[in-house]
This record gives C-alpha cells, structure tokens and sequence, in this order.
C-alpha cells in the first residue's frame, strides 16, 4: 500500500524503512465525505494520520459559515497530540472521502528514537509555516493570487508524497472548499479561477489542475516554496522507492 508517511519523513528528513519501520499503527477507518473527525472543544488522546482523501481543520462562525484554517492531505496528522491530552479548539472534517490510521504520536516522541523525534518536530514546524503564508496570503494578496499560491502550495505538498508532477495534480475540492479556505465568495472563486484560466496558467479536466508552466504559475502567485521544506531539501516529482512500503496496520473493514 502506498505509505504517504514515509514518503513525506524520507523527503523531508532522510528517515527510511529502519527509522519507522518497527512502529505500530492503530485501528484504521473510512470516513465519507463531509464527515466530521473531530468536534471543536473535544478532549482527545491521540491523532490520526491521514491516507487517502482531503481533509481540512475549520471553525465554525456564529452565523453557520464555515472557515476553513488548513487542508491535511496525505501523510499529515490531524493534530499533533501536544501535549499528549488536548483539547482541540478546532474541527477535523473530510471533504472527500478519507482513510486514515490512528497514530500514538505521544509514544512515537518518547520512543527513544531521535531521528523521528527531530523529524515529528520538523512536520510540525512545516504546518505552523503553511499557517502562517495562509495568514500573510489572505491578508495581503488580491484574489487572484490568493488562489493561485494555494494552489502552488498544494502540488507541491502533493509532489512530496508522490501524487504530483510539474504538470498536473488531481484536487478534488470544491468551490466552496476553496471560497471558505481563501475568505472569498463562491462567485468570487469562480471568477478568479476563470481568470487564472484565461491567463493560460492552468487548465481544469475531471478535478485535475493541468498546469502549463509551473514556473509561471508560482512567479504570477509571487509563491517561493521555502517555508514547506526548512532544511532546504528539494521535493522530487516523482515517487520514490519507499512508495511500496506498507504500514503495520490491522486490515480495515469495509465501508458501509
């Protein structure tokens, strides 16, 4: 089975099969799309890691309107269990629909193992980054821009766990997932996405961004992709030889 996990710490961090291969997972599980994870104000233990699908952290605002804070794609945690008991003051929903493991991240950082010890600091470290751009890309890009960074953002978060190229990465997402994420309309969304289209920057076929040249896509997005990988280590575009390495997990059941 494709491990996005081990792809992302290779990548990120160097650590192979010898590092996290002798790890135990938890009990894996479906979830449909639009299907809450995790409830805001929720007392919980321990995280999951997320396989297959998007799913997103948001807040619910007084007047029902929903903003969406971060996307989690494969290979990231719902949270990142510290301290080891937390109440969250956020909801974790899929948007599409998700399999994911749960993961004893609060055992993992005392394992002894220093090398995953640095390499769980450093995704949490690369998620408050992507926290901050969001922060700094609403409050100050035009909408166009907006999208087009988030976009950016997300083929190379992709690229990093093997599900993206230079040229196209499927997403899908729907307006409103990105209306709520950038802080625009849905009208606004299309439009903009209508414009960025018509610049010849990418193209939409079947839920997937088709891109012309990338290197004009990030410099029209003014998009350095620095803050998602600290160390400086360059994010391939293709999968690489950890792609076949299974997670030690119990064999889920059928979805419902």
């Amino acid at each position: 089975m494709h491990n996005p996990l081990l792809l992302k710490l290779d990548r990120l961090c160097g650590l192979g099969p010898s590092d996290i291969g002798g790890l135990d997972f938890g009990e894996s599980s479906f979830a449909s799309a639009r299907e809450e994870i995790f409830r805001d104000g929720q007392v919980v233990s321990h995280a999951k890691l997320v396989l297959t699908g998007i799913a997103c952290h948001y807040k619910l605002m007084q007047d029902g309107r929903r903003a969406v804070t971060c996307f989690l794609l494969p290979g990231d945690f719902t949270n990142h269990q510290v301290p080891e008991r937390q109440t969250l003051n956020f909801s974790v929903g899929a948007l599409t629909p998700c399999r994911f493991v749960d993961v004893p991240l609060a055992a993992w950082r005392t394992s002894g193992n220093g090398r995953l010890t640095q390499a769980l600091s450093l995704c949490m470290m690369v998620d408050i980054a992507i926290q901050r751009a969001w922060l700094a890309n609403i409050s100050q890009q035009p909408a166009d821009r907006r999208l087009a960074h988030l976009l950016c953002e997300l083929r190379h978060r992709l690229a990093l766990v093997g599900m993206a190229d230079e040229c196209s990465f499927h997403l899908p997402l729907t307006q409103q997932d990105l209306a709520d994420a950038l802080g625009l309309s849905v009208v606004h969304v299309n439009r903009v996405l209508q414009y960025i289209k018509e610049l010849g920057l990418i193209r939409v076929k079947d839920r997937t961004i088709l891109i012309g040249d990338l290197g004009l896509l990030e410099e029209f997005a003014d998009f350095d992709p620095a803050y998602l990988h600290p160390q400086g280590v360059p994010l391939p575009a293709r999968t690489g030889d950890l792609a076949g390495v299974s997670l030690r997990a119990p064999a889920p059941s059928a979805p419902g």
